[in-house]
């Protein structure tokens, strides 16, 4: 299968390699290529608490990390949550986790296709006609695995200008975007991350359904397994409850102190069903490891979901991308997660098959600066693999958090 690549939504892979777009859901240029090779951890004597602080020294405002290892968890945070008020970051902070959206948009409608209400192999014309031009010839899989050919309306600049003006997007108005430009390539020839894949799942979703996209997520995944933090603020940019402020880097944007702007309260209409969920570090534990125990779709539908693609022909082993979840290989093993990043955040959530092991690790920067790409692959290294290279392993800030 040929590649189009533009980028994952992969901010820092699930052990190191590091390959980050900027604003992967609504700026450009994003990343493209095969991502750069693998950072080792640090130097003998490193510990996560030096990671995480060495992340923060370099000007993003805040990171945390969680890993849950049967019901050992152990959190750890560095900075602040935010700049204005000087607050510490806590352990228990929500943030917009951009792309990992997807794995839960994707969990919805296999869970419609469990129930017979959809199939993977049949055409998106079929619920949705007249959306796509090729929609007779587009399958749900092919949304769900990126294999669509869709343009990713993303990179068109009106959506942007939409981002710097706060506008509110309606789904249908981001199709039109991508419709508006060729495709990529035929469908099921090649795969190539496109965003509007989501935004066509997420419309899929309620036209099959009849309800809303959001009522869908609350009443099967949010509810059913405790996701108190975790919400679907798809046009208002308030955040409710304790949360991480989001920042654009100085520079970046026009600020009158020259200081970080504060991007927390932009509407992530822009989104959607591509990467509006708001979360938090446990939430996210606690549904890759429900996905993944099979509570959530049944054994025959994880099957589905974690048939791969390859997403460079060039290097088909180390990152293959499923339905709506990757598959990285690595020293650790095989891990299932995602990355994801949205202005002001970037987040990583990935479980490994071999040890059970899940680890979430956000930051509230984005971009975020090129130097801190090293600290942040080498803390998601640390936390996922453990200790090498001399590395202590280290009691984080924060420990004996319940599990569930």
């Amino acid at each position: 299968m040929n590649q189009v690549r533009r980028g994952s939504g992969r901010p820092w892979t699930a052990l190191s390699a590091v390959a980050v777009s900027l604003l992967i859901l609504g700026a450009a240029p994003a990343a493209t290529g095969a991502p750069p090779a693998p950072h080792p951890v640090g130097a003998s004597g490193t510990t996560l608490h030096a990671l995480l602080d060495s992340v923060v020294a370099v000007g993003v405002p805040g990171v945390l990390e969680r890993t849950q290892d049967g019901r050992r968890v152990i959190s750890a945070t560095a900075g602040v949550a935010d700049l204005g008020t000087g607050a510490p970051l806590r352990p228990d902070a929500r943030f917009r986790v951009g792309s990992i959206t997807k794995t839960f948009i994707a969990s919805v409608v296999l869970q419609l296709v469990g129930e017979h209400r959809l199939a993977l192999d049949q055409p998106v014309a079929r619920w949705l006609p007249g959306l796509l031009a090729d929609g007779e010839h587009i399958t749900v899989r092919e949304l769900l695995n990126h294999t669509s050919g869709l343009y990713d309306y993303t990179d068109d600049p009106a959506v942007l200008a939409g981002l710097v003006n706060n506008r509110v997007w309606r789904p249908a108005q981001l199709v039109a975007i991508a419709e508006s430009h060729p495709a990529l390539f035929p469908p099921g020839s090649a795969w190539g991350y496109s965003n509007t894949n989501y935004i066509v799942a997420g419309l899929l979703i309620e036209a099959v359904t009849g309800h809303p996209l959001a009522q869908e997520l609350q009443q099967r995944i949010f509810t059913p397994l405790g996701l108190t933090h975790t919400s679907f603020p798809s046009i208002t940019g308030r955040i409710t409850g304790y949360h991480a402020h989001g920042y654009l880097p100085a520079g970046l944007a026009t600020t009158a102190n020259g200081e970080p702007t504060d991007v927390t309260g932009l509407n992530p209409s822009s989104a959607w069903a591509a990467g509006a969920i708001v979360s938090s570090a446990r939430d996210l534990s606690r549904f890759y490891l429900a996905l993944m125990d099979g509570r959530l779709i049944g054994p025959r539908l994880l099957r589905e979901m974690t048939t791969t693609v390859a997403e460079d022909p060039a290097d088909p082993a180390t990152y293959r991308y499923g339905l709506g979840i990757e598959r990285v290989q690595d020293p650790c093993g095989t891990d299932w997660g995602l990355g994801g990043a949205i202005p002001g955040y970037q987040t990583m959530a990935y479980w490994n098959q071999s040890t059970g092991r899940t680890v979430v690790l956000a930051s509230t920067m984005d971009p975020a600066p090129a130097a801190a790409q090293a600290p942040l692959a080498n803390a998601a290294s640390f936390a996922l693999c453990g200790p090498t290279n001399g590395t202590q392993n280290d009691l984080p800030r924060h420990e004996g958090e319940p599990p569930y």
